[in-house]
Protein backbone atom coordinates (compact mmCIF):
# COMPACT_ATOMS: atom_id res chain seq x y z
CA UNK A 1 0.00 0.00 0.00
CA UNK A 2 2.58 2.63 0.88
CA UNK A 3 4.68 1.14 -2.20
CA UNK A 4 1.69 2.25 -4.64
CA UNK A 5 0.86 5.70 -2.45
CA UNK A 6 4.81 6.72 -3.13
CA UNK A 7 4.52 5.58 -6.92
CA UNK A 8 1.08 7.83 -7.46
CA UNK A 9 3.41 10.69 -5.60
CA UNK A 10 5.99 10.32 -7.64
CA UNK A 11 4.32 10.22 -10.84
CA UNK A 12 2.33 13.46 -10.13
CA UNK A 13 5.02 15.33 -9.38
CA UNK A 14 6.65 14.37 -12.57
CA UNK A 15 3.99 15.18 -14.54
CA UNK A 16 3.53 18.42 -12.75
CA UNK A 17 7.28 19.03 -13.75
CA UNK A 18 7.46 17.85 -17.17
CA UNK A 19 4.42 19.39 -18.66
CA UNK A 20 5.59 23.24 -18.86
CA UNK A 21 8.68 21.80 -20.90
CA UNK A 22 6.28 19.76 -23.20
CA UNK A 23 3.54 22.21 -23.31
CA UNK A 24 6.68 24.83 -24.81
CA UNK A 25 7.41 22.40 -27.70
CA UNK A 26 3.82 21.74 -28.40
CA UNK A 27 3.26 25.43 -28.76
CA UNK A 28 6.73 26.54 -30.18
CA UNK A 29 6.20 23.63 -32.99
CA UNK A 30 2.93 24.54 -33.58
CA UNK A 31 2.05 26.78 -36.52
CA UNK A 32 -2.12 27.26 -35.55
CA UNK A 33 -2.11 30.96 -36.95
CA UNK A 34 -2.18 32.16 -33.40
CA UNK A 35 0.94 34.44 -32.28
CA UNK A 36 2.31 36.19 -29.25
CA UNK A 37 1.48 39.49 -28.60
CA UNK A 38 4.37 41.89 -30.14
CA UNK A 39 4.32 45.35 -29.24
CA UNK A 40 4.58 48.15 -31.61
CA UNK A 41 7.87 49.34 -32.74
CA UNK A 42 9.60 52.46 -31.83
CA UNK A 43 10.43 54.89 -34.61
CA UNK A 44 11.01 58.47 -34.73
CA UNK A 45 7.39 58.93 -35.08
CA UNK A 46 6.60 57.58 -31.61
CA UNK A 47 9.36 58.96 -29.64
CA UNK A 48 8.80 62.69 -28.37
CA UNK A 49 10.62 64.97 -26.21
CA UNK A 50 8.78 66.77 -23.89
CA UNK A 51 10.27 69.75 -21.37
CA UNK A 52 9.12 70.24 -17.70
CA UNK A 53 10.16 73.42 -15.31
CA UNK A 54 9.44 74.92 -11.80
CA UNK A 55 8.09 78.63 -12.21
CA UNK A 56 9.37 80.98 -8.78
CA UNK A 57 6.32 79.73 -6.76
CA UNK A 58 7.49 75.75 -7.02
CA UNK A 59 4.46 75.06 -9.90
CA UNK A 60 5.55 72.56 -12.76
CA UNK A 61 4.91 73.33 -15.99
CA UNK A 62 5.04 70.92 -19.35
CA UNK A 63 5.43 72.10 -22.99
CA UNK A 64 6.88 71.50 -26.25
CA UNK A 65 9.39 74.11 -26.18
CA UNK A 66 11.78 75.18 -23.42
CA UNK A 67 11.60 78.67 -21.71
CA UNK A 68 14.72 80.90 -22.87
CA UNK A 69 16.39 81.18 -18.98
CA UNK A 70 14.92 78.58 -16.84
CA UNK A 71 16.57 75.21 -15.76
CA UNK A 72 14.47 72.91 -17.96
CA UNK A 73 14.31 68.83 -17.80
CA UNK A 74 13.82 66.64 -20.68
CA UNK A 75 10.96 64.17 -20.71
CA UNK A 76 11.47 61.17 -23.00
CA UNK A 77 8.36 59.66 -23.69
CA UNK A 78 7.66 56.60 -26.44
CA UNK A 79 3.81 56.63 -27.24
CA UNK A 80 4.48 53.50 -29.02
CA UNK A 81 4.41 51.56 -25.29
CA UNK A 82 2.00 51.10 -23.01
CA UNK A 83 -0.84 52.34 -24.54
CA UNK A 84 -4.27 51.34 -24.65
CA UNK A 85 -7.05 51.97 -27.45
CA UNK A 86 -9.58 54.97 -26.49
CA UNK A 87 -12.78 53.47 -26.49
CA UNK A 88 -15.65 55.17 -27.08
CA UNK A 89 -19.02 56.17 -24.72
CA UNK A 90 -22.28 56.97 -24.83
CA UNK A 91 -22.92 60.04 -23.12
CA UNK A 92 -26.03 60.12 -21.57
CA UNK A 93 -28.47 63.65 -21.38
CA UNK A 94 -29.57 64.99 -17.91
CA UNK A 95 -32.72 66.22 -17.90
CA UNK A 96 -32.67 70.04 -17.08
CA UNK A 97 -34.35 69.40 -13.72
CA UNK A 98 -31.47 67.19 -12.32
CA UNK A 99 -29.05 70.14 -12.92
CA UNK A 100 -30.50 72.19 -10.78
CA UNK A 101 -28.20 71.82 -7.61
CA UNK A 102 -30.19 71.39 -4.27
CA UNK A 103 -29.86 73.98 -1.40
CA UNK A 104 -28.32 73.07 1.42
CA UNK A 105 -30.00 71.51 4.33
CA UNK A 106 -29.98 73.01 7.39
CA UNK A 107 -29.16 70.95 10.45
CA UNK A 108 -32.72 70.46 12.93
CA UNK A 109 -31.33 70.75 16.03
CA UNK A 110 -28.45 73.56 15.98
CA UNK A 111 -28.45 72.66 19.74
CA UNK A 112 -25.45 70.95 21.64
CA UNK A 113 -24.43 70.22 25.08
CA UNK A 114 -22.15 71.66 27.13
CA UNK A 115 -19.34 69.82 27.12
CA UNK A 116 -19.80 69.56 23.08
CA UNK A 117 -19.51 73.34 23.11
CA UNK A 118 -16.49 73.48 25.11
CA UNK A 119 -15.19 71.18 22.43
CA UNK A 120 -16.48 73.25 19.39
CA UNK A 121 -15.03 76.38 20.85
CA UNK A 122 -11.33 74.86 21.00
CA UNK A 123 -11.53 73.22 17.40
CA UNK A 124 -12.53 76.85 15.95
CA UNK A 125 -9.40 78.40 18.32
CA UNK A 126 -7.33 75.84 16.62
CA UNK A 127 -8.43 76.89 13.44
CA UNK A 128 -8.23 80.03 13.49
CA UNK A 129 -4.86 79.72 14.65
CA UNK A 130 -3.87 77.28 11.59
CA UNK A 131 -5.17 80.19 9.28
CA UNK A 132 -3.44 83.22 10.91
CA UNK A 133 -0.30 81.10 10.55
CA UNK A 134 -0.66 80.73 7.27
CA UNK A 135 -1.85 83.86 5.92
CA UNK A 136 1.20 85.29 7.90
CA UNK A 137 3.25 82.95 5.68
CA UNK A 138 1.65 83.75 2.89
CA UNK A 139 2.16 87.64 3.53
CA UNK A 140 6.02 86.77 4.01
CA UNK A 141 6.36 85.93 0.39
Amino acid sequence: MKFTAILFLLSVLGVAIGTPYIMKKVNSGSSSGLSAYTPPASTEQTRQTFYKWQDDTGQWHFGNEAPEGVTVKEVHIDTAANILAPVATKKEETPDAELITPEPQIPDSPIVMPGQALELIDQAKQVKTMLESRYSTEEQK
